[in-house]
Parts: structure tokens; C-alpha cells; sequence
């Protein structure tokens, strides 16, 4: 099989682009959490 017409539309920049978002999605969760609880703390 012949990859040479996918592996010239995926560039290694939108591969690293994909993974960044992915784990910016998983992460933004626990941040948000850790986040609004130091906020909270401040005010206690």
C-alpha cells in the first residue's frame, strides 16, 4: 500500500497541534477545580 498521499496531508505540526488539545481537554477539568478552590481559599 501507498501512504505518500496521507502522510503529505498530516503534517507533524497538526499531529502535535491534536495532542496538545487533547490534553489541554483531559487537564482543564482538575484546573478549573484546583483553580476555583484556591480562589475560594483566599476569602476563608
Amino acid at each position: 500500500m501507498d501512504f505518500s498521499g496521507l502522510t503529505a496531508v498530516v503534517n507533524p505540526t497538526t499531529i502535535v497541534a491534536a495532542i496538545t488539545t487533547i490534553a489541554a481537554v483531559k487537564m482543564a477539568p482538575g484546573v478549573a477545580k484546583w483553580g476555583y478552590n484556591k480562589v475560594i481559599g483566599w476569602f476563608r
